[in-house]
């Protein structure tokens, strides 16, 4: 019996199925990377692989990314590279969360039928990944993003210059101070390893607060003109459930009162 040669057929799968797919509609490619130029606003596809694939199976998964241009700039103080990736997207989402799989990975492997495998890539492509595409790339669209039971991973500066930009400020400030009151809560650092065979491995720290990111949301908030108000529950929760009469309603143009304490 011949040996398979996974890479080959992973390329294959690369070059023979998804390519075509993506450049019809005018996504070009660089690698495992696929990216369209709408104009203000840009598209991306990545083949992630995993980590732990080896010479005798490999799974990869697919990553959609939206960006809008001039957010984006604001957002990294850089312009876009000249062929941007699913990384560099201001919007970004698992294709498996388009099917209401969460992870949806492919496997690759001696058991695994090549022209099977082809087929449902191709289908799942244009039944999930080409109608996200073509619905979103109306950017007043996106705010619907942040009313899913599980939003796309979007950075809270993003978060509040789209919803800004595409709804209105009011909604974006009322964001960025529920940001605001659930940064100045102690959380525990948990960091994840994601084993080949499924197992999840969690570390956890002790409680904390962000001391760096929370200046960081203050400041944010002095540009933009942004009114913070530390909420009753918030104090509560910070102080180990001692309440506190103190003003919450405070403008942080002198610099925030609450990270004074810490000082």
């Amino acid at each position: 019996m011949t040996q398979r040669d996974f890479k080959l057929e992973f390329d294959s799968i690369v070059k023979e199925t998804i390519a075509p797919i993506l450049k019809e509609l005018g996504f070009r490619k660089n690698g495992n990377n696929f990216y369209r130029d709408l104009g203000s606003i840009g598209q991306a596809f990545n083949v992630q692989q995993s980590q732990w694939n080896s010479k005798s199976d490999k799974t990869f998964v697919f990553n959609l990314g939206l960006i809008d241009k001039e957010i984006n700039k604001e957002v990294y103080e850089r312009e876009l590279p000249k062929f941007p990736k699913e990384y560099d997207c201001d919007i970004r989402i698992r294709m498996g969360s388009l099917m209401n799989k969460g992870d949806r990975w492919y496997d690759l492997n001696k058991r695994t039928n090549i022209d099977k495998l082809k087929s449902q890539v191709k289908t799942e492509i244009e039944t999930y990944a080409l109608p996200f595409f073509e619905k979103y790339g109306d950017p007043n669209k996106w705010i619907e993003f942040f009313k899913w039971k599980y939003e796309p991973l979007t950075g809270p500066i993003a978060k509040y210059l789209i919803i800004s930009k595409y709804e209105n400020k009011k909604s974006a400030d009322k964001f960025w101070n529920t940001h605001y009151n659930e940064a100045l809560i102690p959380k525990p650092q948990v960091t994840e390893i994601h084993t080949k065979g499924g197992e999840v491995i969690k570390d956890e720290s002790e409680p904390t607060v962000n001391k760096q990111w929370v200046k960081t949301i203050e400041e944010f908030a002095e540009k933009k003109n942004i009114q913070l108000k530390i909420r009753p529950t918030t104090m509560h929760k910070s102080n180990g459930g001692v309440s506190s009469n103190s003003d919450s309603n405070k403008n942080n143009k002198n610099g925030s009162w609450w990270s004074k304490l810490w000082s």
